[in-house]
């Protein structure tokens, strides 16, 4: 699956920069990272496992990025959990019209 994330408007040093994309590459399910004039691609391997997906919402909301962008990666499983609106995440992803 191809998914489009945003990325940091900036960062506060090249080390940052850095320790973003390196935990971005070794979250497991992300196979591939390119960047486009609107963002991050993110190719993932699906299903997503659980920890890749929970990796994947604290990058975002570490760096303060909208998790909205999530949405279609959970809509795509056909796992309950990524549905489950008990998950800490999910008003985050699916917003009050989830």
């Amino acid at each position: 699956m191809l998914l489009s994330v945003p990325e940091p408007a900036s960062y506060y040093c090249e080390a940052d920069e850095e320790h973003f994309f390196a935990w971005l590459e070794n979250i497991p399910a992300i196979k591939n990272v390119a960047g486009t004039p609107k963002g991050l691609t993110l190719t993932i391997e699906e299903p997503i496992d659980k920890l890749s997906f929970y990796e994947l919402v604290g990058l975002l909301t570490r760096y303060q990025l909208d998790r909205s962008c999530l949405r279609p990666l959970c809509e795509s499983q056909t796992d309950p959990w990524f549905a489950d609106t008990k998950n800490y995440w999910y008003a985050s992803v699916f917003g009050s019209d989830g």
